[in-house]
Protein backbone atom coordinates (compact mmCIF):
# COMPACT_ATOMS: atom_id res chain seq x y z
CA UNK A 1 0.00 0.00 0.00
CA UNK A 2 2.73 2.59 1.02
CA UNK A 3 4.23 2.34 -2.94
CA UNK A 4 0.96 3.99 -4.20
CA UNK A 5 1.07 6.86 -1.13
CA UNK A 6 1.54 10.06 -2.63
CA UNK A 7 2.55 8.78 -5.87
CA UNK A 8 0.97 9.97 -9.31
CA UNK A 9 -1.55 7.60 -10.82
CA UNK A 10 -2.94 7.77 -14.43
CA UNK A 11 -7.08 7.49 -15.01
CA UNK A 12 -7.24 4.37 -16.64
CA UNK A 13 -10.23 5.65 -18.37
CA UNK A 14 -8.72 9.40 -19.52
CA UNK A 15 -7.28 8.21 -23.16
CA UNK A 16 -11.01 7.40 -23.98
CA UNK A 17 -12.27 10.27 -22.97
CA UNK A 18 -9.71 13.34 -24.15
CA UNK A 19 -9.54 11.34 -27.97
CA UNK A 20 -13.00 11.38 -28.13
CA UNK A 21 -13.49 7.31 -28.55
CA UNK A 22 -15.53 6.80 -25.44
CA UNK A 23 -19.27 6.22 -25.64
CA UNK A 24 -22.02 8.11 -24.05
CA UNK A 25 -25.47 7.08 -24.11
CA UNK A 26 -26.98 9.73 -27.24
CA UNK A 27 -23.62 8.28 -28.94
CA UNK A 28 -25.56 4.83 -29.21
CA UNK A 29 -27.72 3.78 -32.29
CA UNK A 30 -29.44 0.54 -33.08
CA UNK A 31 -31.82 -0.39 -35.89
CA UNK A 32 -35.23 0.96 -35.71
CA UNK A 33 -34.93 3.18 -33.07
CA UNK A 34 -37.72 4.75 -31.78
CA UNK A 35 -37.72 7.96 -29.68
CA UNK A 36 -40.27 8.83 -26.56
CA UNK A 37 -40.61 11.91 -25.12
CA UNK A 38 -42.59 12.37 -21.31
CA UNK A 39 -44.69 14.69 -20.69
CA UNK A 40 -45.14 15.98 -17.32
CA UNK A 41 -47.18 17.58 -14.63
CA UNK A 42 -47.10 21.56 -14.24
CA UNK A 43 -48.63 21.28 -10.79
CA UNK A 44 -47.04 19.65 -7.33
CA UNK A 45 -50.74 18.50 -6.38
CA UNK A 46 -53.73 18.27 -8.81
CA UNK A 47 -55.90 15.76 -10.34
CA UNK A 48 -56.08 14.56 -13.74
CA UNK A 49 -59.74 15.50 -14.63
CA UNK A 50 -58.83 14.40 -18.69
CA UNK A 51 -56.03 13.49 -20.49
CA UNK A 52 -56.68 13.80 -24.65
CA UNK A 53 -53.84 12.03 -26.73
CA UNK A 54 -55.69 11.59 -29.70
CA UNK A 55 -54.17 14.34 -31.81
CA UNK A 56 -51.03 13.28 -30.73
CA UNK A 57 -51.60 9.53 -31.88
CA UNK A 58 -52.38 11.24 -35.06
CA UNK A 59 -49.39 13.36 -35.54
CA UNK A 60 -46.40 12.33 -38.39
CA UNK A 61 -44.28 10.12 -37.13
CA UNK A 62 -46.21 9.01 -34.08
CA UNK A 63 -45.87 5.34 -33.31
CA UNK A 64 -47.71 5.53 -29.89
CA UNK A 65 -49.22 7.38 -26.88
CA UNK A 66 -49.19 6.05 -23.53
CA UNK A 67 -51.40 7.15 -20.38
CA UNK A 68 -51.07 5.31 -16.73
CA UNK A 69 -54.48 3.55 -17.84
CA UNK A 70 -52.70 1.42 -21.00
CA UNK A 71 -49.85 0.58 -18.22
CA UNK A 72 -51.97 -0.47 -15.17
CA UNK A 73 -51.61 -3.83 -14.43
CA UNK A 74 -48.71 -4.46 -17.07
CA UNK A 75 -45.97 -2.27 -15.23
CA UNK A 76 -45.93 -2.49 -11.21
CA UNK A 77 -45.11 0.27 -9.23
CA UNK A 78 -41.97 1.93 -9.02
CA UNK A 79 -39.92 0.35 -6.05
CA UNK A 80 -38.77 1.60 -2.67
CA UNK A 81 -35.10 0.95 -2.38
CA UNK A 82 -35.27 1.76 1.50
CA UNK A 83 -36.45 -0.46 4.49
CA UNK A 84 -37.91 1.04 7.58
CA UNK A 85 -40.15 -0.41 10.48
CA UNK A 86 -43.44 0.99 9.60
CA UNK A 87 -42.51 2.57 6.11
CA UNK A 88 -45.52 3.58 4.45
CA UNK A 89 -44.65 2.65 0.74
CA UNK A 90 -47.88 4.26 -1.41
CA UNK A 91 -48.06 3.00 -4.81
CA UNK A 92 -46.00 4.84 -7.48
CA UNK A 93 -47.05 4.28 -10.96
CA UNK A 94 -44.51 4.93 -13.82
CA UNK A 95 -47.35 7.48 -15.36
CA UNK A 96 -49.17 9.34 -13.10
CA UNK A 97 -53.25 8.06 -12.82
CA UNK A 98 -56.12 10.34 -11.19
CA UNK A 99 -53.45 12.46 -9.30
CA UNK A 100 -50.11 14.47 -9.76
CA UNK A 101 -48.01 14.70 -6.68
CA UNK A 102 -45.48 16.61 -7.75
CA UNK A 103 -44.43 19.06 -10.64
CA UNK A 104 -42.37 16.98 -13.26
CA UNK A 105 -44.33 13.67 -12.74
CA UNK A 106 -44.94 11.74 -15.76
CA UNK A 107 -48.29 11.70 -16.76
CA UNK A 108 -47.90 10.23 -20.92
CA UNK A 109 -45.18 9.05 -23.44
CA UNK A 110 -44.71 9.86 -26.93
CA UNK A 111 -43.02 7.13 -29.10
CA UNK A 112 -41.90 8.33 -32.26
CA UNK A 113 -39.98 7.67 -35.51
CA UNK A 114 -37.67 10.33 -34.46
CA UNK A 115 -37.05 12.58 -31.34
CA UNK A 116 -38.05 15.65 -33.20
CA UNK A 117 -41.42 14.10 -33.88
CA UNK A 118 -41.98 13.23 -30.56
CA UNK A 119 -41.29 16.72 -29.03
CA UNK A 120 -43.68 18.43 -31.97
CA UNK A 121 -46.55 15.27 -30.89
CA UNK A 122 -45.81 16.38 -27.03
CA UNK A 123 -47.71 19.93 -27.23
CA UNK A 124 -50.64 18.09 -28.96
CA UNK A 125 -51.45 16.19 -25.80
CA UNK A 126 -54.23 17.91 -23.50
CA UNK A 127 -54.47 17.71 -19.76
CA UNK A 128 -56.60 19.21 -17.49
CA UNK A 129 -55.99 19.84 -13.85
CA UNK A 130 -57.83 20.53 -11.02
CA UNK A 131 -54.76 21.90 -9.02
CA UNK A 132 -54.73 21.05 -5.27
CA UNK A 133 -52.81 22.73 -2.50
CA UNK A 134 -49.80 21.32 -2.64
CA UNK A 135 -47.37 20.39 0.17
CA UNK A 136 -43.91 22.47 0.30
CA UNK A 137 -42.64 23.09 3.39
CA UNK A 138 -42.09 19.63 5.43
CA UNK A 139 -42.61 20.57 8.79
CA UNK A 140 -46.39 22.17 7.88
CA UNK A 141 -46.79 19.01 5.50
CA UNK A 142 -46.90 17.11 8.75
CA UNK A 143 -49.31 19.03 11.63
CA UNK A 144 -53.07 18.65 11.70
CA UNK A 145 -54.95 19.86 8.70
CA UNK A 146 -52.25 19.75 6.45
CA UNK A 147 -53.19 18.59 2.37
CA UNK A 148 -52.49 14.95 2.06
CA UNK A 149 -50.78 13.51 -0.72
CA UNK A 150 -51.76 9.96 -0.37
CA UNK A 151 -55.32 9.06 -0.17
CA UNK A 152 -54.52 6.22 1.66
CA UNK A 153 -53.07 7.40 4.47
CA UNK A 154 -54.88 10.81 6.86
CA UNK A 155 -51.27 12.74 6.66
CA UNK A 156 -48.46 13.09 5.19
CA UNK A 157 -45.87 10.73 7.87
CA UNK A 158 -43.57 8.40 5.66
CA UNK A 159 -42.18 6.92 8.54
CA UNK A 160 -41.40 7.70 12.55
CA UNK A 161 -37.71 6.63 13.58
CA UNK A 162 -36.12 6.77 16.98
CA UNK A 163 -32.81 6.29 17.93
CA UNK A 164 -31.59 6.16 21.83
CA UNK A 165 -28.33 4.34 23.29
CA UNK A 166 -27.39 5.12 26.45
CA UNK A 167 -28.55 7.63 29.30
CA UNK A 168 -29.14 10.37 27.37
CA UNK A 169 -30.59 12.79 29.96
CA UNK A 170 -27.50 12.06 32.26
CA UNK A 171 -25.27 13.16 29.57
CA UNK A 172 -27.04 16.14 28.99
CA UNK A 173 -27.64 16.91 32.33
CA UNK A 174 -23.44 16.37 33.43
CA UNK A 175 -22.42 18.13 30.64
CA UNK A 176 -20.72 21.65 31.57
CA UNK A 177 -22.09 23.24 28.50
CA UNK A 178 -24.95 22.16 26.42
CA UNK A 179 -25.92 24.36 23.32
CA UNK A 180 -29.25 24.13 21.09
CA UNK A 181 -29.18 25.23 17.39
CA UNK A 182 -31.81 25.06 14.60
CA UNK A 183 -30.20 24.57 11.35
CA UNK A 184 -31.52 24.99 8.06
CA UNK A 185 -30.32 23.91 4.95
CA UNK A 186 -31.07 24.69 1.75
CA UNK A 187 -32.80 22.56 -1.37
CA UNK A 188 -29.83 21.10 -3.30
CA UNK A 189 -30.29 18.88 -6.62
CA UNK A 190 -26.95 17.92 -8.76
CA UNK A 191 -27.40 18.86 -11.96
CA UNK A 192 -25.55 17.49 -14.31
CA UNK A 193 -24.47 18.21 -17.88
CA UNK A 194 -25.95 14.70 -19.55
CA UNK A 195 -29.85 14.26 -18.61
CA UNK A 196 -30.95 11.07 -17.78
CA UNK A 197 -31.24 8.66 -20.42
CA UNK A 198 -32.15 5.13 -21.32
CA UNK A 199 -32.05 2.67 -24.71
CA UNK A 200 -33.58 -0.46 -24.49
CA UNK A 201 -33.41 -3.28 -26.90
CA UNK A 202 -35.56 -6.93 -26.48
CA UNK A 203 -34.53 -9.73 -28.44
CA UNK A 204 -37.67 -12.17 -28.57
CA UNK A 205 -35.64 -14.87 -29.94
CA UNK A 206 -33.36 -14.88 -26.42
CA UNK A 207 -36.34 -13.31 -24.04
CA UNK A 208 -33.24 -10.98 -23.32
CA UNK A 209 -33.96 -7.70 -22.51
CA UNK A 210 -30.69 -5.20 -22.85
CA UNK A 211 -31.16 -1.48 -21.29
CA UNK A 212 -28.18 1.00 -21.54
CA UNK A 213 -28.48 3.93 -19.37
CA UNK A 214 -27.04 6.83 -17.78
CA UNK A 215 -26.56 5.58 -14.73
CA UNK A 216 -24.73 4.81 -11.60
CA UNK A 217 -26.51 2.15 -10.31
CA UNK A 218 -26.48 -1.01 -12.73
CA UNK A 219 -27.40 -3.25 -9.91
CA UNK A 220 -29.90 -1.70 -8.27
CA UNK A 221 -31.68 -0.72 -11.35
CA UNK A 222 -31.42 -4.61 -13.06
CA UNK A 223 -32.99 -5.77 -10.06
CA UNK A 224 -35.93 -2.57 -9.60
CA UNK A 225 -36.73 -3.15 -13.17
CA UNK A 226 -37.33 -6.59 -13.74
CA UNK A 227 -39.39 -6.37 -10.11
CA UNK A 228 -41.62 -3.73 -12.13
CA UNK A 229 -41.76 -6.03 -14.95
CA UNK A 230 -42.10 -9.25 -13.53
CA UNK A 231 -39.16 -9.90 -15.73
CA UNK A 232 -36.78 -12.59 -15.18
CA UNK A 233 -33.30 -10.71 -13.59
CA UNK A 234 -31.63 -13.34 -15.43
CA UNK A 235 -32.70 -12.23 -19.11
CA UNK A 236 -31.95 -8.91 -17.96
CA UNK A 237 -28.91 -7.08 -18.73
CA UNK A 238 -27.93 -3.72 -17.79
CA UNK A 239 -24.86 -1.81 -19.40
CA UNK A 240 -23.81 1.68 -18.18
CA UNK A 241 -21.62 3.79 -20.78
CA UNK A 242 -20.06 6.87 -19.83
CA UNK A 243 -21.78 8.92 -17.46
CA UNK A 244 -21.66 12.58 -18.10
CA UNK A 245 -22.47 13.70 -14.60
CA UNK A 246 -23.96 11.99 -11.85
CA UNK A 247 -23.37 13.53 -8.37
CA UNK A 248 -25.74 10.79 -6.83
CA UNK A 249 -28.54 11.62 -8.58
CA UNK A 250 -28.70 8.69 -10.92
Amino acid sequence: MGQWVGQKIKRTEDPRLVTGTSHYLDDLWLPGLAHAMIVRSLYAHARILSLDTSRALEAPGVLTVLTGNDLEGKIGSVPCAAALPDLKVPHHPVLATGKVRYVGEPVAVVVASDRYAARDAMDLIEVEYEPLDPVIDPEESIQPGAPVLHDRWDNNTAFVFKYDHGDVEKAFSSADKTIRQRIVNQRLIPCAMEPRGVLAQYAPGERLLTLWSSTQIPHLLKTQVAVMLGFPENRLRVITPEVGGGFGSK
